[in-house]
């Protein structure tokens, strides 16, 4: 996926995101900027204020490449994939939406 559709992809996971999701407090992933995450892909630090979601295990399927984010279309590589301390799968951003990490649950498959 280039960065045009990846950054399109966001926006719309950002937009399901904040109609459909649980809104949460900072604190709900505080968790992944106290573990100092950094990105496997670009090594930026994971987590600022806010920029990180969480995505219902229904809106995600493994496929041969890594994990499908279905309301989106986007792909993430199981390489750039970190492991998700409370069970749930993460999606941190960039302020433009880019993502900077993805984390999903250890043994989900």
């Amino acid at each position: 996926m280039g960065r045009k559709a990846a950054a399109v992809a966001c926006a719309v996971l950002v937009g399901v995101g904040a109609s459909g999701w649980r809104v949460l407090a900072h604190d709900d992933h505080d968790w992944i900027r106290k573990g100092g995450y950094r990105s496997p892909l670009t090594n930026e630090w994971c987590c600022d204020k806010d920029d990180c979601v969480p995505i219902p295990a229904d809106h995600v399927s493994p496929t041969a490449p890594g994990w499908l984010i279905v309301p989106t279309g986007e792909v993430v590589p199981y390489i750039d994939t970190l492991p998700s301390e409370d069970g749930r799968f993460w999606r941190c951003h960039q302020p433009n939406g880019v993502r900077r990490c993805f984390f999903a649950p250890p043994g989900v498959s």
